[in-house]
């Protein structure tokens, strides 16, 4: 398992590669959410999302050797774009595995790093799968999740948060694979374990809080969200034991209060996220953060890469 000085030495090791985003007060949120509302805008990160963070940290350990093999990874978008952005500034070749109803604009984005794109099916275990046989033909594997270095890299926005406002309550962190919440828990707690950590998960696709309830780590045999960077279908085992120990509460939604969500971070917040970013604004929608009106809670922001089509449907009122 990873400990908060793995975070701190994965903090100094990407310094210089990643933005330290703002920590923005978002007092119009205010009432619709019943806190004091603060938006970590990892939306304003290099790519667009977080994911750069951990994929920055697992490339620069990289022997030479390996660099010369190339990387692979499995993704939905944005730890492809994060991977495809950091092989690019360092010079190594990269493969990624999307989906085949991958959100286009990610794809897009992948590609203009330079890195060469292969569609496998639409649930992760496929492309996981077609990840792994390049691994054996010789690429270096760069998991989305389920490696220390990724999980590390992400948890230094946990730090970030409390340097920015050291009096924080309550952080509230989308879960997808469990590679996010595992760092910026770790992280928190060690820093400060009386800060509350909340996970949120979309109802299509509830791993974790299904995991919880049955003791163990489980595996779906469907997921259906609208949130697509949320779409794994098991829950990983070492980041289940990290949650398990520091994360004090897990929440799904819906994908319509996920929908409302995005509609209201533009007219309220005036932040465009993408919606697997907006999961905890939805919660927060929905009153299941159990939160009062003096608290400060930080809802981590975790990308912007939108589907257009769908942020237009969405605002417009549309599907």
């Amino acid at each position: 398992m990873i400990n908060y000085e793995d975070i701190l030495s994965a903090k100094d090791r990407i310094d210089g590669y990643i933005i330290h985003t703002p920590l923005l007060r978002s007092p119009a949120l205010d009432e619709l959410l019943g806190c004091k509302v603060y938006l970590k805008a990892e939306n304003l990160q290099h790519t667009g999302s977080f994911k750069l963070r951990g994929a920055t940290n697992r490339l620069l350990i990289l022997s030479n050797i390996e660099m010369k093999k190339g990387v692979v990874c499995a993704s939905s978008g944005n730890h492809a774009q994060g991977v495809a952005c950091a092989a690019q500034r360092l010079g190594i070749e990269a493969t990624i595995v999307m989906p085949e109803n991958c959100n286009k604009t990610k794809l897009e984005g992948v590609r203009r790093f330079g890195a060469r794109t292969l569609l496998e099916g639409t649930m992760s275990s496929q492309r996981e799968a077609k990840a792994l046989q390049l691994v054996k033909e010789g690429k270096v594997l760069v998991h989305p999740y389920d490696d220390d270095f990724v999980r590390a890299g992400q948890g230094t926005i946990g730090i970030e948060i409390l340097d920015d406002q050291p009096d924080m309550d309550i952080i509230v962190v989308p879960v997808g694979g469990g590679g996010l919440i595992s760092g910026v828990s770790v992280a928190v707690k060690s820093i400060k374990p009386g800060v509350k950590v909340i996970g949120i998960e979309p109802s299509g696709a509830s791993r974790y809080g299904i995991s919880r309830e049955m003791n163990r780590p489980v595996k779906l045999d469907h997921v259906d969200t609208i949130a697509d960077g949320t779409r794994t279908d098991r829950a990983n085992e070492r980041s289940f034991e990290l949650i398990e120990k520091y994360v004090d509460k897990l929440v799904s939604v819906t994908d319509q209060s996920i929908r409302l969500a995005m509609k209201e971070c533009v007219s309220k917040g005036k932040i465009v996220a993408e919606p697997s970013s907006v999961m905890g604004i939805a919660a927060g929608i929905d009153k299941k953060l159990a939160v009062k009106k003096t608290d400060r809670v930080c809802f981590v922001i975790t990308g912007g890469n939108n589907d257009l089509q769908l942020l237009s449907d969405v605002i417009m009122g549309g599907k």
